[in-house]
């Protein structure tokens, strides 16, 4: 997220409990904000159904729900790392005002996408025509959130982050449950849709009010988009991974058709979405440790060279910031460890709790040790771009991509029992290809500074 460091350390510079607090929460939200709050309003919206609102009909919302947010990650992903770079460059610079100009003209040409696109998804789908031109519209506000939580970071404000999408999603599950008895299923996702676009409106009232509008169309972004065309094969490759185990299992022997053209797979997608919500904690913790005590290294180490310390400085300054980023990734392995095995002891109390199957508690437990590998390889993956290693994250990311989809799909073919094993799997080969890359990168830092890095 560009600039979220920032804030991060002025808050935490309050020094104070709520502080710290306060900047955890907003870690939270903004590293996992969109899709945390979409399960929460899942998981009530599943609980509270109305009069008449049947099972089936459920199925189709959820399925609608899920179709959006898998193709919107995956699109805005061509985009999302581009726009991150670019902005981290400009707020650099100090030309913050630059951040309004790039976020509409990320969100022009991500709607010139999106639109055919979703028409295309929900074309097919047997359900009303102003269900599916709803379906469309909500493709385009989520896909818009996605681009604004990268602009967001540069918002100063950062409480109105949190009251946005708790009021957002409280509008969600409201509106939902207030349209749907007049409307029936068009008007219950209408009430989801129009909470999203309170998230969505009113972080886009914070930009404004924040940033100046300047041209609507910043070309130096489009140039970005040539320039690093790497960062935006990595954000698909990377989205489309961790979503292709899903697309897999809609299409196998045992997948079901709710509605025509609406594929699900109930047994594979409730365990292995629960299993995501264990790593929401550690995502958080990380991207403090990362922007704040690991980046003071990080950044004093690029100064001593930029100042032409001796080389005794520098190298004394190489070890204090590997030390940290051991520390880190220490401390985020002992915490999500223990998170993970509290799970993998309590599985059956949470298949329970979330309603879903006993036979479904293995597939949990693989799904839990799976999330737990992806949010390491997720840490080796943004230490590697902090030292700005581009070609080695491609190969990582090509290496999930393709064992998540190969391996899944094979374990179709054997059967439940091994269920969830291809994305553990892929996630453990991608770890330990990044883990490697991390190694040498780190390794061979100072070839990588002074023979490869632009350094003036």
């Amino acid at each position: 997220m560009a600039g979220i460091g920032f804030e991060l350390r002025k808050i935490l510079d309050r020094d104070s409990y709520l502080s710290e607090l306060t900047a955890y929460l907003y870690a939270a939200m903004v590293s996992s904000g969109p899709w945390l709050m979409s399960v929460i309003c899942l998981s009530i919206l599943g609980l509270f159904r109305g009069p008449g609102f049947t099972v089936l009909r459920h199925e189709v919302f959820r399925s609608t729900i899920i179709y959006n947010y898998c193709f919107s990650l995956i699109l805005v992903g061509v985009i999302q790392l581009v726009l991150t770079r670019y902005l981290a460059d400009r707020i650099y610079e100090g030309r913050e005002r630059a951040t309004l100009s790039a976020f509409s003209t990320s969100l022009l040409m991500v709607y010139l996408t999106a639109i055919p696109i979703g028409i295309a998804i929900y074309w097919r789908f047997e359900v009303g025509p102003f269900y599916k031109l709803c379906a469309v519209l909500l493709f385009l506000v989520i896909c818009s959130i996605w681009l604004a939580m990268i602009a967001l970071s540069a918002v100063k404000d950062y409480l109105h982050i949190v009251y946005a999408f708790a009021t957002g999603t409280a509008c969600s599950i409201a509106g939902a449950m207030v349209l749907y008895p007049p409307f029936g299923l068009t008007g219950y996702l209408i009430g989801y849709t129009l909470g999203q676009c309170v998230i969505f409106f009113w972080i886009l009232a914070r930009l404004l009010s924040e940033f100046p509008p300047e041209n609507v169309i910043d070309m130096q972004l489009v140039r970005y988009m040539a320039k690093y065309w790497d960062l935006a094969a990595i954000g698909f490759g990377f989205n489309l991974a961790i979503w292709i185990d899903k697309m897999v299992f809609w299409f196998a022997p045992d997948s079901r058709v709710i509605f025509p053209w609406f594929r699900t797979h109930d047994f594979y997608e409730g365990p292995i979405f629960f299993a995501y919500l264990s790593i929401v904690p550690t995502m958080a913790i990380f991207l403090m440790k990362i922007e704040t005590k690991f980046y003071e290294h990080y950044r004093d180490y690029y100064a001593k060279i930029m100042a032409h310390k001796s080389l005794k400085l520098i190298l004394m300054e190489k070890k204090g910031m590997i030390e940290m980023l051991r520390e880190s990734m220490r401390e985020v392995f002992i915490i999500q460890g223990a998170i993970t095995l509290l799970c993998l002891v309590f599985a059956p109390a949470l298949v329970d709790l979330a309603q879903l199957m006993p036979m479904q508690v293995p597939l949990l437990r693989v799904g839990l040790i799976g999330a737990f590998l992806q949010v390491l390889l997720s840490m080796a993956v943004i230490v590697l771009f902090y030292f700005d290693q581009r070609r080695k994250v491609l190969v990582v990311t090509a290496v999930f991509l393709l064992g998540n989809g190969i391996l899944s799909w094979i374990s179709t073919l054997w059967g439940f029992q091994y269920y969830g094993y291809g994305y553990c799997y892929s996630c453990l080969m991608a770890l330990i290809t990044a883990f490697y890359m991390l190694q040498k990168t780190v390794d061979d830092l100072e070839f990588i500074t002074f023979a490869e890095q632009p350094i003036a």
